[in-house]
């Protein structure tokens, strides 16, 4: 039976866990969570251990796997003491918030031989494996330039992320859309150019950007152009909107998440979630498609679909983002 551990039990953190009960053969058997309330909360929902700090955890408890599911710039540390303790890992994107931290907690991970899993958890929803699979058949012929929309509510930086001022939606949401680029294409950017603006979120004393858009370059020539923004009115039909066009030498393809197939009319619209619906009690949503994965790499000893070296690289494109943004001008990437 593997043995798992989950360091933050905030949203991701108890869909994790809630995924783990389903596994046949993985346990979750300690938490670490910060915030005593929600640390006391979970040990009576789960019936595990629990530590106000990962460390504890880590040391006294045997973990064949953790999972990472803190803030977006909490993740270094964590991985690397994981690392060195030889306990395989899956860490929530971004894998970091800056190249720096993120070289780091790659030759943490390269020197110890652990198994790293980064949460792009896209790579494992339907609608982009479909994608991947026409993209790997010819049927859109090489990728010439890709188009990519991913928006959230407001609800997302004001009521569901208390440390929305800690990063950005190019953190919180670019680094998936960037993702799946270089896992369709199998490139390399090599060059960025990015603007963004701050006003809305500024003037709720939540310091942080409220809207970013960056053109990339790769270095077969491929143009990918990417708007992100987190300020979308509450009344959308869903929380998040995300939509992509992928454009090749002979067809297309176009994503549209947020028209989930079933709409509904009532005392308001709204577009119901279909993707990852339980099918007879199971989960089947993306994330914890991902899990799945992971723990099945840490099984059968196979290799992790998104490994710490896509983390890194994904890093090092959204840190050039936020660089293009200040500079005012292109910025390129040395890997």
């Amino acid at each position: 039976m593997i043995k798992l551990g989950i360091v933050g039990m905030g949203i991701r953190g108890n869909m994790y866990a809630n995924a783990i009960e389903q596994s046949p053969v993985a346990q979750l058997v300690a938490i670490a969570e910060p915030v005593q309330s929600t640390l006391e909360r979970c040990i009576a929902q789960y019936g595990v251990k629990g530590y106000a700090d990962y460390k504890e955890m880590i040391e006294q408890e045997t973990l064949d796997g953790l999972i990472v599911a803190t803030p977006d710039f909490t993740h270094g540390n964590i991985v690397i003491d994981a690392a060195k303790r030889g306990i395989h890992i899956l860490v929530e994107k971004p894998f970091a918030t800056s190249s720096q931290e993120a070289k780091a907690m790659l030759e943490a991970v390269e020197s110890s031989k652990i198994k790293c899993m980064v949460g792009f958890e896209n790579r494992w929803n339907m609608p982009f494996v479909s994608v991947k699979n026409a993209v790997e058949q010819g049927e859109i012929g090489r990728i010439v330039t890709m188009n990519s929309r991913l928006n959230d509510t407001i609800y997302v930086p004001n009521q569901m992320l208390s440390w929305a001022a800690q990063t950005t939606p190019a953190w919180f949401l670019l680094s998936h859309s960037i993702d799946m680029s270089c896992w369709l294409t199998g490139k390399k950017v090599v060059k960025v150019h990015a603007i963004g603006i701050k006003e809305k979120l500024v003037k709720m004393n939540i310091d942080t950007y409220d809207s970013i858009i960056a053109t990339l370059v790769f270095e077969d020539g491929t143009i990918g152009s990417y708007t992100t923004s987190w300020i979308l009115p509450e009344s959308m039909p869903m929380i998040y909107d995300f939509k992509y066009e992928i454009i090749g030498t002979e067809g297309c393809l176009y994503v549209d998440l947020q028209d989930q197939m079933v709409r509904q009319g009532g005392k308001v619209y709204q577009h119901r979630h279909v993707l990852g619906t339980p099918i007879a009690g199971r989960l089947t949503a993306a994330p914890e498609m991902m899990l799945y994965e992971f723990i099945d790499n840490l099984v059968n000893d196979t290799y992790p679909t998104a490994d710490a070296y896509a983390g890194y690289v994904n890093t090092l494109i959204v840190e050039a983002v936020h660089r293009s943004i200040l500079k005012g001008s292109p910025v390129c990437i040395e890997y």
